[in-house]
């Protein structure tokens, strides 16, 4: 009828210890993991988000380089973009290390900053002295 099996090291299984260190190890592989998958996600949305507000930057940018005047007065609506997107200007003349104008005859030497949605583009503009009067 019934054999009894006889007690042999080969048909014993995992002990306690083995399965718990696999269990550790497999946690540690699968929060590796998951870890990555989180930053890349971070990631996606940061690019994602650049992507959208660079194009707004970069035409403020062509506005202001056309028509400087538009740069002092701190906020620029472009009626041209779907949405009408307002961005921030903040406009600032550039001195020389001793504190002097390093204007030339050219013009005033301008350091421009434009921002939208967290996102920032400068740039230098070189403004006529007649823009302004």
């Amino acid at each position: 009828m019934f054999k009894p099996v006889p007690f042999t090291k080969s048909n014993q299984g995992f002990t306690l210890v083995e399965v718990l260190v696999s269990l550790i190890l497999g946690t540690l592989i699968v929060g590796g993991v998951m870890g990555l998958i989180s930053v890349s996600l971070q990631f996606l949305q940061r690019v994602e988000k650049k992507s959208l507000s660079q194009p707004v930057l970069e035409a403020a940018a062509q506005e202001i380089i056309l028509h400087p005047e538009k740069a002092a007065e701190g906020n620029l609506v472009l009626n041209e973009l779907p949405g009408n997107p307002s961005v921030d200007i903040v406009m600032s003349s550039v001195q020389g290390a001793d504190g002097y104008d390093v204007s030339n005859r050219a013009g005033k030497l301008f350091r421009v900053q434009i921002s939208y949605q967290g996102n920032l583009l400068e740039l230098s503009l070189i403004v006529p002295e007649s823009d302004f009067e």
